[in-house]
């Protein structure tokens, strides 16, 4: 048997020796609505945190169809990250069938200042309109860095222990975006270029940019002939370079405006293509490499 003697002996050599190895913690399970949320949520929580992610940058976040995989995924997880502003209305639904009491719903729109808030009513004749406001935020970047305090704070109460992590996580992810700022306005302001469906004013009115005009004649409404002429004229008259869709916007409108008036036609996704910072951060070189003005990178002017 063991004397208490060596056992005291033993104790006392431990800060000599070093402190037993301790089990690595749990990762904080995160689900989050889209991938530029868990792109965000991994730039605050790096390898202390598990990311699943619902809706896939080429799947059209206004209307997604819930799978029981997907609420399976919430019912093992810490905290849901939510869209908000009206845009993931299927989250709730993602919740109710987690069946997951003690998950933490993080609405990310809390954040930041919607912009395109509706004044008055707001009904089905006005098209897809959001009653909060545009929710298509993360299009900012400096609203990324506010959604990344806001989900270092939240991490912080859901494991209190690596709250100091999830803090300096999402101040470096700050740090890199302000350090990318320069670049990014330089290439952008005062470009302009027209945009299938409401999604880009975050980006436009950080960056200074214009945006003539919407292929939708209403947010989520499909162009009629008479509206695609009338966007023709007006991509003539003001000189428009560009006309941009998602991955999941039909290219029909677009190749018919091409076709008429000669204008550059994009795709450019708004969602970041996988949940890490490096992938959100390259949704802004996409869209100063995009719709920038030629000359702000020392290239010669396109003929369009």
């Amino acid at each position: 048997m063991v004397s208490r003697r060596f056992l005291l002996a033993a104790t006392a050599l431990l800060p000599l020796l070093g402190a037993p190895p301790v089990a690595a913690q749990s990762p904080l399970r995160i689900v989050a609505a889209t991938t530029d949320l868990g792109a965000i949520a991994r730039a605050v929580g790096g390898e202390a945190v598990e990311i699943d992610v619902v809706a896939r940058p080429d799947r059209d976040p206004h209307a997604l169809e819930v799978r029981p995989s997907t609420m399976r995924m919430a019912a093992r997880a810490d905290l849901y990250l939510e869209v908000g502003l009206s845009l993931d209305l299927w989250s709730p639904e993602i919740v109710r069938g987690s069946r997951n009491r003690r998950l933490r719903i993080v609405d990310c729109s809390r954040a930041i200042d919607p912009l395109e808030v509706p004044v008055g009513k707001v009904d089905a004749s006005q098209g897809d309109v959001h009653p909060e406001g545009n929710p298509h935020y993360w299009l900012d970047p400096q609203n990324g860095a506010a959604v990344a305090r806001l989900l270092a704070e939240e991490f912080a109460a859901a494991d209190p222990a690596r709250g100091g992590l999830y803090r300096a996580g999402a101040e470096r992810f700050a740090a890199e975006i302000e350090r990318r700022m320069p670049r990014w306005r330089d290439r952008l302001e005062g470009a302009s270029f027209i945009e299938y469906h409401r999604t880009w004013i975050y980006l436009a009115d950080r960056f200074g940019l214009k945006i003539v005009g919407q292929v939708e004649p209403l947010p989520g409404i499909p162009p009629s002939a008479r509206h695609l002429a009338a966007l023709s004229d007006t991509i003539q008259s003001a000189g428009v370079g560009i006309v941009i869709r998602d991955l999941y916007h039909p290219g029909g409108a677009v190749e018919f405006l091409k076709r008429q008036t000669g204008v550059e036609s994009a795709v450019l996704p708004s969602s970041c293509e996988e949940p890490t910072p490096e992938a959100y951060l390259a949704l802004f070189d996409a869209a100063a490499e995009r719709l920038g003005r030629p000359e702000a990178s020392g290239e010669p002017p396109a003929r369009r």
